[in-house]
């Protein structure tokens, strides 16, 4: 399991076994505003200010010689999916995916999305088709509902577009044919959360249509990171009505939320389900918790002596 630890001025790359109770002792510095993902036996850290795409080995991830980096034209990689050798990277602040070769490291081509303001905020992968996410925004405002491009990756073209119905999506995860897409809150003009139009749909790739699986207002907040325990049909959503407040609550895939999870603040820092060990690790900004469905328990991850707070999380096997 990979976490990525910020307090907003230095950032560290950190990690453990998911059977484990604590973090390992080794570390990385990277940029404090990155983002992890992993994908083909590799791990991947997104920077932003400067832009910057990071690969890593997880079998080498103490050795510091073996890490390789890029430099990337924009400042604002969001989220990074693989097919084969290749990686795609979401780019809020480009309208193109970014390609770049998993074993390598070096940037290759790109994919033009069919929009300009795209700001793309996630990407994932099945077979050959990349699924994009994009907020479309007007000076970081959500004027108009998010927006699923669909594309071939072999081809390096556009299947289709289709029309989400929730603004400003912040996530999105496969499972069985359905694309999860959660949307956060949008701001009013004095900056208070918004979350009227926000929530977590649900898009039927088969079929092309999609549908509001819980709104903001039942979850009680804007909807932000997710994951799903497939075994359990369980959606954990982090949901956020105000900053520093962000519990996570089970969605069950008809749509009702639960009590939110014990003994979580703010799970700003990220939540990822890991199938094999059957846990929620939640990146809560107290503190690296996981949470076991099976006792209902949410413990603490010994992080270690002076420990950034959790920023990102990612699951990847080594």
């Amino acid at each position: 399991m990979i976490n990525f630890t910020s307090d907003y001025k230095i950032g560290v790359l950190r990690w453990m076994k998911p059977s484990a109770i604590s973090l390992d002792a080794g570390t990385i510095a990277l940029p404090q505003d990155s983002k992890v993902s992993a994908g083909g036996g590799n791990i991947f850290v997104l920077s932003r200010l400067p832009g910057s795409l990071t690969c890593i080995s997880p079998k080498t991830i103490g050795d510091a010689n073996t890490i390789k980096q890029r430099a990337l034209a924009t400042n604002n990689p969001y989220d990074a999916a693989v097919i084969g050798s290749k990686g795609y990277i979401a780019l809020f602040d480009a309208d193109y995916v970014q390609i770049f070769n998993t074993n390598t490291c070096e940037l290759s081509g790109r994919i033009d999305l069919p929009i300009s303001g795209a700001n793309a905020a996630s990407i994932k992968s099945s077979g050959d088709t990349l699924f994009v996410i994009l907020q479309r925004l007007e000076s970081l405002d959500a004027t108009k509902p998010g927006l699923l491009v669909r594309i071939k990756a072999s081809t390096e073209t556009v299947i289709d577009t289709i029309q989400l119905k929730l603004y400003n999506p912040y996530a999105s995860i496969l499972s069985k044919g359905k694309l999860y897409v959660s949307a956060q809150s949008r701001y009013n003009k004095d900056w208070s959360y918004d979350y009227t139009k926000s929530g977590v749909e649900v898009v039927n790739l088969a079929t092309g249509t999609t549908d509001v699986l819980i709104t903001g207002t039942n979850l009680g907040g804007g909807a932000y990171s997710i994951a799903i325990d497939e075994a359990n049909q369980i959606l954990y959503v982090s949901v956020s009505a105000s900053t520093g407040n962000q519990p996570v609550k089970p969605v069950t895939l008809d749509g009702n939320a639960g009590a939110a999870l014990p003994n979580i603040t703010d799970s700003s820092g990220d939540i990822v389900f890991d199938e094999e060990a059957k846990k929620l690790f939640v990146g809560d900004r107290a503190g690296l918790k996981v949470y076991n469905p099976a006792t209902k328990l949410t413990t603490a991850i010994n992080q270690g002596g002076n420990a950034l707070p959790p920023y990102s999380l990612s699951i990847a096997r080594w």
